[in-house]
């Protein structure tokens, strides 16, 4: 069964729960989100017998926690997300997989005035609890501490407007900053606890201090080369976790040495449906294959898609308050070579214009290098 809650859910989602009667929690957001679909919906009551009945659960977005901590606060399932949700649990959870690695929990009060000289700069800077990369900075050395403290101040009452409690923490986490490249993961143990991936993704940043969620993208090449290898990261960290029959998504940078996890994200894929990812690349339905634990022949899919890049573009308004009327959607089908789909967001609270999905050929990737460092103000009318 699905959870469906804001901020945003795809078409391509909500077609394929109509046609298959995948039941959906009768909730507020979903009644109110159908465009058209006949959705199976569930009451609470059936919902959570459905659950104690083994029934699988997926979410679209973490502002769906705050059901299940209310309707199955004693489970199994409250003390998975529990473990994944906090990354100061989490960090110390695998811990004895990264005894090295730097990480303290910290309160905006320690922040404002603790000391610091001990802080092993660069680091990052994160609610323990949180999503979306908000309140996310890259500290470089002191000035940035007090610089990104003035801003969590300034913004934290919006984030607590826009976000509940279990989506956005009042706790922070300073954690060694390591460079390398970051990808993004789609996956899920299965009911033996082994991993199944369906999705890795680049994430690609504009500098070392950028912390934006601007471009993800995936490729055959990119899955050839990291299949196998994420494949025995995901083991290894489970001897941790523990875990069965959970889909997650995942972050991590790989570095000269090692797979460092960043993020296990619970109960989803790529946040606001942008999982559909998958589907544009290699046709692949992750929420599907979740549900009935399929696991995705990629040695048969990616030999046809070589040479091929698809992205996820978020397209943001830069922190500024913009109309969306104001964007120029036609322009996207004329500066990029294949537009596969562009969903405008109606959610003032995500800061963007739209999800932008494209197809580019690997000569064509400076297309891509535009796109993440521009500020859209071309785009606007």
């Amino acid at each position: 069964m699905i959870i469906l809650e804001k901020p945003y859910v795809s078409d391509y989602l909500l077609k394929y729960l109509a046609s298959n009667k995948i039941p959906v929690l009768a909730n507020e957001y979903a009644v109110s989100n159908t465009r058209g679909n006949t959705l199976n919906f569930i009451r609470t009551k059936e919902a959570v017998k459905r659950y104690h009945d083994g029934e699988r659960l997926y979410t679209v977005s973490e502002n769906a926690l705050d059901w299940i901590y209310t309707n199955l606060p004693d489970g199994e399932l409250v003390h998975k997300i529990s473990i994944l949700k906090d990354k100061a649990t989490f960090r110390k959870t695998v811990s004895d997989l990264y005894p090295d690695l730097f990480f303290e929990e910290v309160t905006l009060d320690q922040l404002r005035s603790g000391d610091h000289t001990k802080i092993p700069y660069p680091v990052i800077l994160k609610p323990s609890v949180g999503f979306f990369s908000v309140g996310v900075y890259a500290l470089f050395n002191e000035d940035d501490l007090r610089t990104a403290v003035s801003d969590i101040e300034a913004n934290i009452q919006k984030w607590a407007a826009d976000f509940p409690e279990t989506v956005i923490g009042s706790k922070f986490l300073l954690e060694q900053y390591i460079r390398g490249t970051e990808y993004a993961i789609d996956a899920y143990y299965d009911t033996e606890g082994k991993p199944v991936i369906l999705n890795i993704l680049t994430h690609r940043f504009a500098s070392e201090c950028d912390v934006r969620d601007r471009i993800y993208y995936t490729s055959a090449e990119i899955m050839q080369e990291y299949l196998q290898p994420f494949t025995r990261f995901l083991e290894r960290i489970n001897t941790q976790l523990r875990i069965t029959d959970f889909p997650m998504h995942i972050e991590v940078r790989v570095t000269e040495d090692d797979i460092i996890p960043i993020e296990f994200n619970p109960l989803r894929f790529a946040g606001s449906c942008s999982t559909d990812i998958a589907y544009f690349a290699y046709g692949i339905n992750t929420v599907d294959c979740y549900l009935n634990q399929i696991k995705p022949d990629f040695d048969d899919i990616i030999g046809k898609k070589l040479g091929k890049i698809y992205s996820m573009i978020l397209l943001d308004k830069g922190g500024k308050e913009i109309d969306s009327d104001r964007f120029n959607y036609g322009k996207l089908y004329t500066e990029f070579e294949h537009v596969l789909d562009v969903r405008k967001v109606e959610a003032p609270e995500m800061g963007l214009f739209a999800f932008l999905f494209t197809e580019t050929s690997v000569v064509n990737e400076q297309e891509l290098d535009k796109a993440l460092v521009s500020d859209f103000s071309e785009y606007l009318f």
